[in-house]
């Protein structure tokens, strides 16, 4: 039997099993130890769990952050008491859930051997088992996203139900990142490109974004009741661009000044207007810094390493080092095979120009090198990686186990 056929005959349960099991095992070797950003999720969980509302440790209220990830948290908290368990196991489920929904993402537009492929990509992904034990928003927005796209492809459903659907996938991806916002606005720009009528379009598309301002409305009447203004999620989005783009920014993360503002809200406008203004009038600059941050998000995955204090404690420099070379080299090879899968497809067109795959993975690959750099920040993409590599890999197999064409005489 080939190794195409036998992946033809592959089942996703067996790799969902799989996936699970490693990224069990791996909670059972690694204990939950909450540093830089996992540390605030936790304490705003906590802090939302008791009855203090969503603050910090001081007890100061916030709109600071994103309050999905912590909000999930703290629902998990108060159902089943303040501990680590039941977030590992809810990230046990998330993680595994990934990579059924990317299965039938590429099982849907492609083929049975590139889903099992990227299934098998998926559950054997370092970082994504590394996040099994980090209290991240990272898991859980790129579930949101795979379920949004999922359910706007999936023309089973009735067309009003399928938006409410996919409209409350992105708003709840959007309250944990808001950076999926604007997908509200490309998903029915690209049912219109993909042959629906552009009323239809329009309709469902209004149909989605009446879903998610439900949605979002006990949220902006409590921000604006606690600091007067209207802020949909959250106030960082202006910071974040600061930290990007200002004349001591090397792209990435930075420190604050130490400037007094009334509120966070404020606080976040000021730095927008800092940000843009520097855009404005430096525009080499921003190029040159644009480069840096490409550079910045996509040369590595290590914080998957980084983020699992509990590996400080047990492993020496040399075995941390290690861990993050075999995480850098998965996604090296991921990106080498999605290259060539992208090339396979641009030649052979099995999808559109326009197809929800490009242009999904497409806008999460610019945005971090427009604003602010982190490797993590790449990680929404890493399921579309997984799925192009899949492509790749694919194609190499047919060509190789094709059988040979015979040379007829001509006559």
């Amino acid at each position: 039997m080939t190794a195409f056929n036998s992946l033809a005959r592959f089942n996703i349960l067996s790799i969902c099993i799989i996936a699970f099991v490693v990224r069990a095992v791996w909670a059972f070797l690694v204990a939950v130890d909450p540093v830089a950003d996992s540390y605030l999720y936790n304490a705003f969980a906590h802090s939302i769990a008791s009855g203090n509302g969503y603050a910090f440790p001081a007890g100061n209220l916030t709109v600071y952050w994103p309050v999905g990830t912590s909000a999930i948290y703290a629902a998990l908290y108060f159902l089943f008491g303040k501990s680590f368990l039941p977030i590992v196991l809810f990230n046990l489920v998330i993680g595994t859930a990934i990579v059924w929904l990317a299965h039938a993402i590429a099982a849907r537009y492609l083929s049975k051997v590139a889903a099992n492929l990227t299934a098998i990509f998926i559950a054997c992904w370092p970082i994504l088992i590394e996040f099994t034990t980090i209290l991240a928003s990272e898991l859980i927005f790129i579930f949101f996203i795979l379920a949004a796209i999922y359910v706007w492809g999936s023309k089973q459903l009735q067309p009003t139900f399928r938006a409410i659907l996919w409209g409350a996938c992105i708003c709840a991806a959007t309250y944990i990142r808001p950076t999926a916002l604007p997908l509200l606005a490309l998903f029915p720009a690209l049912s219109w490109f993909s042959g629906e009528k552009l009323r239809h379009a329009i309709v469902h598309g209004a149909i989605a974004v009446i879903t998610a301002a439900i949605l979002f409305a006990p949220w902006v009447y409590r921000n604006h009741t606690l600091f007067h203004q209207f802020v949909l999620v959250s106030a960082n989005g202006g910071v974040n661009l600061w930290m990007g783009n200002n004349p001591q920014s090397n792209g990435g993360y930075m420190e604050l000044p130490e400037i007094a503002f009334e509120n966070e809200v404020a606080r976040d406008r000021y730095f927008k207007q800092q940000a843009v203004d520097f855009i404005a009038h430096n525009p080499l600059s921003y190029l040159q810094l644009m480069v840096k941050r490409a550079i910045t998000t996509y040369k590595s995955e290590t914080i998957g390493i980084v983020w699992n204090g509990d590996l400080y404690k047990h492993l020496n420099s040399t075995s941390l080092l290690v861990l993050k070379l075999l995480s850098t080299l998965y996604w090296w090879l991921m990106i080498s095979c999605a290259l060539l899968g992208f090339y396979y497809l641009c030649k052979r067109k099995p999808l559109p120009w326009h197809h929800v795959l490009f242009a999904v993975s497409a806008f999460f690959f610019v945005l971090p090198i427009f604003t602010v750099a982190q490797d993590r920040y790449h990680l929404p993409l890493d399921p579309f990686i997984a799925i192009f590599a899949a492509y790749a890999i694919e194609q190499i197999l047919k060509r190789r186990h094709s059988p040979p064409l015979l040379n007829t005489p001509t006559l």
